[in-house]
């Protein structure tokens, strides 16, 4: 028989550094998606404790971060209310899931991952109504986008359809599990703008937007624009086929100072 891997203890925490923990395990070897729509919509990855003894609170309270439930609200869905950062969930019970996207020093591309079908199980999302817009100009795609909740919507009038997306590594987008694209800011309808956060860092030259009541992050607002862009994630589209689209990967990581905490 060959012998379980000993435990090694990983560092995670919210990008703003509000919340900080360690998490026991033995080395990872894969994560876990979902196909359900929180999950799709935040790009988790998870890791499943053996135990609770096994994550550790350095910094910060659980109690501080914001939770979302939905459906039967067995499953509360942990954030930063700062910077947005999904950090685990946790079960009426009491058992946990760890985002494997807040904790350090983990090759996120190179991870393999195991996709469990949620969307097939439980109760169907009921897919926020789109926000409307006027003058389609002839042979556009219209997408329509929401958090998870619905509070922040919006309505993409797009002259070609979406066949391509980024996904960067960097300190804040490998977080968010955001893929994005960079419309122009005119071809974009907004709703519910209130109920977005902001976070921003850095030169404070780009605004993180994420939902205050569900966190999934919505987009990226450009101060002073640099161009007359801006970022949509696309896994907040209702009903785009991801697995679809090329993703083009950016070394955000390496193109930015160093990140520390």
């Amino acid at each position: 028989m060959s012998e379980t891997p000993k435990p090694i203890e990983y560092r995670g925490n919210c990008h703003c550094g509000a919340f900080k923990f360690t998490f026991k395990t033995p080395p990872l070897e894969q994560g876990l998606t979902c196909s359900c729509s929180i999950c799709s919509k935040n790009g988790y990855m998870w890791a499943i404790p053996a135990s609770n003894e096994d994550l550790t609170v350095v910094k910060g309270d659980e109690n501080a971060l914001k939770s979302y439930h939905f459906n039967k609200g067995t499953l509360a869905h942990k954030f930063c209310p700062t910077c947005g950062t999904s950090v685990m969930a946790r079960n009426s019970d009491g058992k946990c899931l760890i985002n494997i996207r807040a904790l350090a020093d983990v090759d996120l591309w190179s991870l393999p991952v195991r996709l469990s079908d949620g969307a097939a199980t439980g109760p169907p999302y009921n897919v926020p109504a789109p926000v409307e817009v006027r003058d389609v100009p002839e042979g556009s795609t219209v997408y329509s986008g929401s958090c998870h909740c619905g509070a922040v919507g919006y309505t993409l009038v797009s002259p070609e359809k979406i066949t391509t997306a980024t996904d960067c590594d960097c300190s804040i987008c490998s977080r968010d599990g955001a893929l994005w694209i960079y419309p122009q800011t005119s071809a974009v309808t907004f709703k519910g703008l209130d109920s977005l956060v902001e976070y921003t860092f850095g030169t404070k030259t780009t605004f993180h937007g994420f939902c205050k009541n569900c966190g999934v992050a919505i987009r990226e607002r450009f101060d002073p624009p640099q161009s007359s862009g801006t970022a949509l994630n696309v896994r907040t589209i209702n009903g785009l086929d991801l697995s679809t689209l090329q993703l083009e990967k950016e070394d955000g990581k390496s193109m930015l100072p160093p990140y520390e905490m």
